[in-house]
């Protein structure tokens, strides 16, 4: 992401407060006790597995909300940028190197 806007330290601030927010909704996982709900799914000898999975389910919500709140900051802030996955999702006729897609669209 390029820096072009007029009030990086009010970005980084507002960045860091997003990723305390992340790190508060893993604590509340925690708390709740959500990943020894999760693995008592599962064998005892699966219990790391079971902690992956209920991390993943439980931190979804929060990646995606992260997502929407760094698009916001940086529309709001004029922010400036490209982020990678506009070249994948993008209109252009020609895609990026190395996409598996390629092949299919030469056919």
């Amino acid at each position: 992401m390029s820096h072009s806007n007029p009030k990086p330290v009010l970005y980084h601030l507002l960045m860091g407060v997003g990723f305390v927010a992340l790190i508060g909704w893993f604590a509340l996982m925690r708390e709740l006790g959500f990943m020894t709900w999760v693995s008592t799914f599962g064998p005892p000898t699966h219990t790391g597995a079971m902690n992956m999975l209920a991390i993943m389910i439980w931190m979804l919500p929060a990646f995606l909300a992260w997502k929407y709140y760094v698009r916001f900051l940086n529309r709001t802030l004029n922010v400036r940028g490209i982020y990678y996955e506009d070249h994948y999702y993008g209109t252009d006729s020609n895609p990026p190197p190395g996409d598996p897609d390629d092949a299919d669209k030469r056919r």
